[in-house]
């Protein structure tokens, strides 16, 4: 045969896992799913739904969601770059690419060249459901977490050197990741590179798809980095969590959290980081966290009672005499908790008892895997005037976006008709003016402005922008 290996594609089916036929008229006209969805969607959901030779479902909502996650997020990174490249004028070939001194710059960069080793492995063994959610993972991260944690750097008003870096760690891990996804997303990654790469270098290759595919640098990979970072990540989404779960806004500060987990601590400059994005003012890290946490115990009824029948009601009564904190240090790892039920003696499994655990009053709790985290839910004055501030300024910054507003536009901001948030206002007048490029602001009502009247945590307040 003129071939090695032959990969043959499974059965498509309908959202039910039926057989597509005309028979049962679910069939889906592929020129009518290329001209809705689009060939990259399309593409997509193949590649990245399930193994190619698998049967595979295919329906608009799997379809959107899918191109949502990933094409979505990856558009975004791409029109993130462009807005700023463009207002600084910022051109690639300019700047000597060179190593960043940035931790977060260094992390990307290993994290892009971690996922340029896999999906190259990967493809040459056929991998290609696994190299497609490698991918949609690493996008994930460079929108949710490295733009995010650096927006801050392309708002500098100067071209520093660390600006400069910001620009050309971004554009180098767009550059590099386009020319990796382009045999799966053929046309968003070429209009991708025709913008950022072929305007900003004639000379360049006329299409991503006669440009080499991007090569891994193991000098570049520091997996040490990578590790400490996706502990701090996962601190983060756990704190994210609580917050979700006791109905807190990220925008109300809060005192301080504690992290438990196997590596014990972390460098400052994570710590740093946790604080920052879940708006705390302390981190700590204790092995033990018994004294925020209420634990207890959970039967699973279906498993014990086929193996105790009338015992259980006494298992039950037993337990509640018992120390979860104890049964939980017996189950780890398979182990088993013994019990005396009225003179005998019974093992339970994990799977015969499950152990619970939440944050004691004042405190929220969140585990997962062999990371846990408490966050002190408590508010005190200070506290709650700086979530009206920084509600203040989200509200604000609504109103730019909502206006139409530029980016860079000067503004003029009014208020009035709250006496307690006056105070915090002018208290706090030259970081709201700061944080929203705010050069004049009126505290009484005035007749040029349109005023909306916003809820602030709880407290009105009528407020209002205009463009200088």
């Amino acid at each position: 045969a003129p071939f090695e290996n032959c990969v043959v594609l499974g059965h498509v089916q309908d959202k039910y896992g039926y057989k597509m036929s005309k028979h049962r008229g679910n069939v889906v006209s592929p020129w009518e799913a290329l001209n809705k969805y689009g060939a990259d969607a399309t593409r997509w959901y193949f590649f990245a739904g399930s193994q190619p030779w698998l049967p595979s479902r295919f329906y608009e909502e799997a379809v959107v969601e899918r191109q949502r996650k990933f094409m979505g997020t990856l558009w975004n990174v791409y029109a993130f770059y462009v807005l700023y490249a463009d207002i600084d004028k910022f051109n690639p070939n300019d700047y000597k690419s060179k190593t960043s001194g940035n931790i977060m710059d260094k992390w990307i960069i290993s994290k892009l060249n971690s996922l340029i080793k896999e999906v190259d492995y990967n493809l040459d063994h056929y991998r290609i459901t696994e190299s497609a959610r490698a991918m949609a993972s690493f996008v994930d991260e460079l929108s949710n977490w490295y733009v995010r944690r650096n927006r801050s750097r392309f708002w500098k008003s100067d071209m520093t050197d660390d600006k400069a870096a910001a620009y050309m760690t971004l554009y180098d891990v767009l550059e590099k990741f386009i020319r990796l996804a382009a045999p799966f997303i053929p046309f968003m990654t070429e209009e991708i590179y025709q913008n950022i790469v072929r305007n900003a270098n004639p000379d360049a290759p006329i299409s991503v798809h006669l440009c080499s595919y991007p090569s891994y640098d193991e000098s570049l990979i520091d997996k040490k980095l990578e590790d400490e970072m996706e502990i701090a990540y996962d601190i983060v989404q756990l704190g994210r969590s609580v917050r979700n779960e006791a109905n807190i806004k990220n925008r109300q500060p809060l005192s301080k959290m504690i992290a438990s987990f196997k590596e014990g601590s972390l460098p400052e400059y994570y710590i740093d980081i946790i604080k920052s994005e879940l708006n705390i003012k302390e981190l700590l890290f204790k092995d033990d966290i018994k004294e925020y946490v209420q634990y207890g115990f959970k039967i699973n009824y279906p498993v014990l009672g086929p193996k105790y029948g009338k015992l259980v009601p006494k298992i039950g009564e037993a337990l509640k005499n018992a120390s979860p904190v104890e049964a939980a240090a017996s189950l780890k790892g398979g182990g088993k908790f013994k019990i005396d039920v009225s003179g005998s003696e019974v093992a339970l499994t994990s799977d015969d008892v499950e152990i619970t655990m939440k944050g004691k009053k004042g405190y929220g709790f969140a585990t997962y895997g062999s990371i846990s985290v408490v966050l002190d839910e408590t508010l005190n004055k200070d506290l709650i005037n700086e979530g009206y501030v920084r509600e203040i300024i989200s509200k604000i910054q609504n109103m730019r976006k909502d206006s139409g507003f530029e980016v860079a536009d000067r503004i003029a901001f009014y208020y009035f008709g709250n006496e307690k948030l006056d105070k915090v206002i002018k208290d706090n007048l030259d970081f709201i003016k700061s944080e929203t490029l705010s050069d004049i602001v009126y505290d009484e009502k005035k007749s040029e402005a349109s005023y909306t009247n916003w809820n602030i945590n709880g407290e009105k307040l009528n407020m209002a922008v205009k463009r200088i």
